[in-house]
């Protein structure tokens, strides 16, 4: 039996990270086998990506190929091997987050689409965060105590923007700005009538 993608994205500070935790970790004791993975990664193309991302003279194709490259290795070594397995597989970022990123940055959305085409496994389900950006860079403060030269409040209102254009009848748009356990219980939710997980209950 073929196991559940369910991606979770949104703003930094959105508390998307916290929350794809949680509910992998509610899953889990759902006797439902799940994973909990992020993008980027670790891996190879993931740590290049990140030494480019400091540099201040970074190209934003060579960042984009850097992404989409970082993406298809996790598809092909973690990814799809846990779903073949029947795993399910909670996605903390994908590939909503470079069409978001990257195209507030001024690069073509449809480029962006079409470099993941020949290798993009579809989502069984989206939850999208949405958080005014006021707090989330707020909270970005409290975490870590700066704001990186990227996280400004008119980029990230550009990203958030995009991220409200998806539309396909498998995205959920989730309001941010309430208790982890709120928002966690809200996907559980939206998962037993969406029959995601079906015939697995969820307490």
């Amino acid at each position: 039996m073929k196991g559940k993608l369910i991606v979770i994205e949104g703003i930094d500070g959105s508390g998307k990270s916290t929350i794809a935790k949680k509910l992998a970790e509610t899953l889990n004791k759902n006797n439902i086998e799940t994973i909990y993975t992020f993008e980027p990664t670790n891996a190879y193309y993931g740590a290049k990506l990140r030494d480019t991302m400091l540099s201040k003279d970074m190209d934003l194709d060579r960042e984009l190929e850097l992404f989409v490259d970082d993406r298809k290795e996790h598809i092909r070594l973690m990814i799809k091997p846990s779903l073949e397995e029947g795993k399910t597989v909670v996605l903390d970022r994908y590939m909503y987050s470079s069409i978001a990123y990257q195209g507030a940055k001024g690069i073509d959305i449809e480029k962006i689409k079409n470099m993941h085409e020949s290798f993009i496994l579809i989502p069984d389900i989206v939850f999208i965060f949405h958080l005014p950006v006021e707090k989330s860079l707020n909270r970005i403060m409290e975490k870590r105590g700066f704001i990186d030269r990227f996280e400004n409040e008119e980029y990230l209102k550009k990203v958030d923007s995009i991220f409200s254009s998806f539309n396909e009848p498998f995205i959920y748009h989730i309001n941010a700005d309430k208790s982890i356990d709120d928002i966690n219980k809200e996907l559980i939710e939206i998962l037993k009538q969406s029959k995601i997980l079906a015939p697995n209950p969820l307490q």
